[in-house]
């Protein structure tokens, strides 16, 4: 009966050492592969100092900028409400009780039929 328990002792040993060996074979490769990659980072001490940033701007031109910015808003915000006005106009105009009301004017132009074309097209 020995001999299982050394056979099962040299198996956890031989299982133990692939599990080393193995990890030993990815970190290696990994390094391999750090080095002969085409675009790896360059170790910060090779890189020359950065340039001086440019100065920022003058409060004057942040005003100036930010002003600039709020005129845009307003006209994109001036046509955007354009638009869905348009759209509104044109869906009211073409809506059937529309369509109706103006065929009834065209067909007797009275006042009556003129009020209820202009109620119900806009």
């Amino acid at each position: 009966m020995s001999s299982p328990s050394i056979s099962l002792c040299k198996l956890a040993l031989g299982i133990a050492a692939g599990i080393w060996l193995g990890f030993v074979a990815v970190v290696l490769s990994c390094v391999l592969l750090l080095r002969l990659w085409p675009g790896a980072p360059l170790p910060l001490a090779g890189l020359s100092p950065a340039p001086a940033s440019a100065p920022a701007p003058t409060p004057d031109a942040n005003a100036a900028m930010f002003q600039q910015y709020l005129e845009n808003q307003r006209k994109a915000q001036a046509e955007q409400s354009r638009q869905l006005e348009q759209s509104e106009r044109e869906q009211r105009f073409n809506s059937a009780p529309c369509q109706f009301w103006r065929q009834q004017y065209q067909a007797d132009p009275s006042e009556k039929n003129r009020l209820k074309m202009d109620g119900y097209c806009g």
